[in-house]
C-alpha cells in the first residue's frame, strides 16, 4: 500500500471516530423520524398518521420505510451509531471511486493526495451537517454515483448491470434522482437501465407485505399528491398542503431563490440585518411561469451538451455528465436543503483534476463564502442571511456550468488542462 493510500486510511479511521460518537449522541435531526417511520411502516401502520407532525417524514415515499427498516429493529442509539458507519463507508466509496476514474484518464496514475484533501474541504460543511443528525444525502448520493459513474467502461458497455439496483433503491427513497436514467440510457447502459427500474418499482410496491394492498395504495397516493402539490405550490412562502416542510431560508433549491429574488418575502420571514433586501415584487404567477423557463431551459441545456458526446470514450465526459446532472437535480429538486450539497464530492473532485486557473479561484471563492463562513463564525443570523441570498444556490449553477464545459471541451483540451498530453490511454471516439 502506497503512503497516499496509507494517510487516506488513517484519515477514514479518525473521521468515523469522530463523526460516529458525535452522530449517537445526537438528539435531534432526520433520523429520530426516519426511525419512527420505518417502525411504522415495518408494523403495517399508516406512517403520516401520528399525532405529532414532527414525527412525519412526508416527503418520502413509504418504501422509504422499507428501505430504512432494519435500523428501526435497533435501538435509536444503536441506529444512529450504524447510519454513521455506513455514511463514512458511503464517503469512503465515492473516494474510491474518484480515484478510480482519475486512473482511467491517467493510465493508471493515481491523482495527488490533494485532490481528495480538496474535494474533501470543499464538503466538509455539508458532511458535518448530514452526519449530525443521520441525514441520507451521503448514503443515497453515493449509490446514485456508483450506479451512474463507470470509470473505465467505454459507451454501450455494461459490464455490471446489477448496479442499477443501487440507483433503484435511490429512487425507492426518493425520486429526485429519476434523471440519472436518462443517462444510463444515454450512455447505451441499457440493462443497468432496466435493472434500475425493476429494483425501483418493486420497493415502491413493497409496503404492500406489510400494510396491504389497500392500505399501501392509501398511502402510497397520498404521498404522490403530496408530492405533486408540493412541487406545483404557486406560493412557495404559503403553507404547504398534507404537512410538506414549510418554507425556511436552509431550502436552498432554485424555485426558491427564484421566488426570494423575483417576488415579495413575507413580513414574518423577514431578517432584521441591514444585508438583507426584498425581492423584486411580482406576482406568484409569474414566478411560477420564470421557475417552469428556468427548468426546462436547464434540463435542455444540458440534454443539448451531453447529447453528442453519448459515444465519447473520454472519461471526462463519464465524470462530468455524472457530476452536470447531480447539479441539475440539487437545482430543480422542490426540497434541497444545504447538506444535500455533500453529493457534489465527484464534481469537486474532477473539477481540482482540471487545473484551470479560472476554476481554481472559482472553488477558493466557493470554500470561503459556502463552507468557511460557518454560523461560529459569522453568528446564526450571518448563516441566515447568506441563506436569504442563495449562495449555495448558486454555487451549484457554477458547478453545473463548469462542469458542462469540461465536458463539451475537445478530449485535447481536457488533457491539456491537467498536463497529462498524450500520456492518457483515453481516446475520444468519433463524433
Amino acid at each position: 500500500m502506497t503512503r497516499d493510500r496509507w494517510i487516506m486510511l488513517v484519515a477514514a479511521v479518525i473521521l468515523a471516530a469522530v463523526l460516529v460518537p458525535r452522530a449517537t449522541r445526537s438528539q435531534g435531526g432526520s433520523m429520530r423520524r426516519t426511525w419512527l417511520f420505518a417502525d411504522k411502516v415495518a408494523h403495517g401502520v399508516d406512517p403520516y398518521t401520528v399525532d405529532d407532525p414532527r414525527n412525519l417524514h412526508v416527503p418520502y415515499p413509504p418504501s422509504y420505510g422499507i428501505i430504512m427498516a432494519p435500523l428501526s429493529v435497533l435501538p435509536l442509539a444503536a441506529a444512529r451509531a450504524l447510519w454513521a458507519v455506513l455514511q463514512v463507508i458511503a464517503l469512503a466509496g465515492l473516494v474510491v471511486l474518484c480515484l478510480s476514474w482519475f486512473r482511467s484518464m491517467s493510465g493508471g496514475t493515481d491523482p495527488p493526495l490533494w485532490l481528495v484533501a480538496g474535494a474533501f474541504a470543499l464538503v466538509a460543511r455539508y458532511l458535518w451537517r448530514d452526519t449530525a443528525g443521520g441525514g441520507g444525502n451521503l448514503v443515497f448520493g453515493a449509490l446514485v454515483a456508483m450506479a451512474c459513474l463507470r470509470p473505465g467502461e467505454a459507451p454501450g458497455e455494461d459490464r455490471h448491470p446489477w448496479r442499477g439496483a443501487l440507483l433503484g433503491i435511490a429512487l425507492a427513497a426518493k425520486p429526485t434522482p429519476v434523471l440519472f436514467l436518462g443517462w444510463l440510457w444515454l450512455r447505451g447502459r441499457h440493462r443497468s437501465f432496466a435493472v434500475a427500474i425493476a429494483t425501483a418499482v418493486a420497493l415502491h410496491m413493497s409496503p404492500m407485505l406489510t400494510l396491504g394492498a389497500e392500505s399501501w395504495w392509501a398511502v402510497e397516493t397520498r404521498w404522490i399528491e403530496g408530492v405533486w402539490r408540493f412541487a406545483t405550490q404557486p406560493d412557495l412562502f404559503a403553507d404547504p398542503a398534507l404537512s410538506f416542510p414549510r418554507f425556511s431560508w436552509m431550502h436552498q433549491s432554485l424555485r426558491y431563490c427564484l421566488a426570494r429574488y423575483c417576488g415579495t418575502v413575507p413580513d414574518e420571514f423577514v431578517l432584521v440585518n441591514p444585508l438583507f433586501f426584498q425581492g423584486i415584487g411580482m406576482g406568484t404567477a409569474a414566478i411560477g411561469g420564470i421557475r417552469l423557463l428556468a427548468s426546462v431551459l436547464l434540463v435542455g441545456v444540458t440534454a443539448m451538451l451531453l447529447w453528442p458526446r453519448r459515444r465519447a470514450t473520454s472519461a471526462w465526459v463519464e465524470i462530468g455528465g455524472v457530476a452536470a446532472i447531480i447539479c441539475l437535480t440539487l437545482l430543480l429538486s422542490p426540497i434541497t436543503w444545504k447538506s444535500y450539497h455533500v453529493q457534489l464530492f465527484p464534481a469537486f473532485f474532477a473539477m481540482l483534476a482540471l487545473r484551470r486557473r479560472s476554476v481554481s479561484v472559482g472553488l477558493a471563492l466557493y470554500f470561503v463564502v459556502c463552507v468557511a463562513l460557518a454560523p461560529w463564525l459569522i453568528g446564526r443570523q450571518g448563516k441566515e442571511v447568506l441563506q436569504s441570498l442563495y449562495v449555495v444556490t448558486f454555487g451549484a449553477l457554477w458547478v453545473w456550468v463548469v462542469c458542462l464545459r469540461a465536458t463539451s471541451a475537445p478530449l485535447g483540451e481536457q488533457q491539456a488542462a491537467v498536463g497529462l498530453g498524450e500520456q492518457t490511454k483515453v481516446a475520444a471516439a468519433p463524433e
